[in-house]
């Protein structure tokens, strides 16, 4: 399986995944094509909202994601209680890859299910981020795929983050089961050295979509300005020609700061800050997030 797994994630980033998933669109995208008021009209209206305990994914402005990424259980509890008590905080995410390994699936479980109980009505996502997509632990695919089964099947979750570059049939089977259990299912595919070409982008996203997810993720490694504004013309390139879910998009380190700040404007639904300790560059802490947020709303709608 671990050979197979190894040619399919190359061939898809080789491949850009654009052939399997971007319909024809004269052969070009929006670079030759501006966008009208119309096509953004259109993408509001069409956007397929995620509902989680009364949150409006995809409507109103981003939506703040918190992370909670300790490693024992003691230290998970306080923070699971520091997001709790955070009101700038909508989600929290339980970032699983910074776990002590020798933890087993009933023990992650159980904690899991303490910390969603703590949380009361925030929504929890639960992520294994692997190392190959920027996490802290590698992971082979049947163990990654096993510990989401079994969390599928005892935990309670709101959402799952699924790597897209995982073998396919296993990502299909997982989405399906979660959907099963009422979970929501983010894709989300992460390029820690570089930021791929605009359609390469939009062609990720689309794939996303055509799997199945209720929200479509990609996070990219800027080495220039020109490469934050690749990111943000391909997010709005999806958002009012494409999508019918929520969009994650975001440009990590110094240089996205921006893509964090204003992606109510570019079509990002979402947006990850810090409570404590941060767990991917660039974040920023929720209370200035969340304010920064409510001051782009109030002036766009002013």
């Amino acid at each position: 399986m671990e050979s197979d797994t190894v040619q399919q994630r190359e061939l898809l980033i080789r491949t850009s995944v654009v052939a399997a998933a971007i319909p024809a669109v004269q052969g070009t995208f929006a670079a030759t094509q501006p966008l009208s008021k119309t096509e953004v009209a259109w993408a509001d209206e069409v956007l397929d909202v995620v509902v989680i305990k009364g949150l409006e994914i995809g409507k109103g402005i981003p939506k703040v994601v918190a992370s909670i990424t300790a490693k024992t259980a003691s230290d998970a509890f306080k923070k699971v209680a520091e997001i709790s008590s955070t009101a700038e905080v909508d989600i929290a995410e339980f970032r699983l890859d910074n776990l002590d390994p020798k933890l087993t699936s009933e023990e992650i479980v159980e904690l899991i299910n303490t910390s969603a109980s703590a949380l009361a009505d925030k929504p929890l996502l639960v992520t294994f981020r692997t190392k190959e997509e920027g996490g802290e632990r590698e992971i082979p695919d049947r163990d990654y795929f096993a510990l989401y089964h079994d969390i599928l099947d005892g935990a309670s979750l709101d959402l799952i983050d699924i790597e897209m570059m995982k073998p396919e049939r296993h990502v299909i089977d997982l989405i399906a089961e979660a959907h099963r259990r009422g979970v929501s299912v983010i894709l989300s595919n992460h390029e820690f050295e570089s930021t791929p070409a605009k359609d390469v982008i939009v062609g990720r996203l689309l794939r996303q979509q055509k799997l199945g997810a209720d929200i479509l993720k990609i996070a990219t490694m800027p080495r220039s300005p020109e490469d934050v504004l690749t990111l943000i013309s391909a997010s709005m390139e999806m958002k009012c020609r494409h999508a019918q879910k929520p969009l994650l998009t975001m440009a990590m380190g110094p240089l996205g700061v921006t893509t964090r700040l204003a992606g109510g404007l570019t079509g990002s639904a979402l947006t990850y800050a810090s409570v404590g300790s941060v767990s991917a560059p660039g974040q920023l802490p929720a209370e200035s997030v969340k304010t920064v947020l409510e001051i782009i709303a109030k002036g766009t709608h002013s």
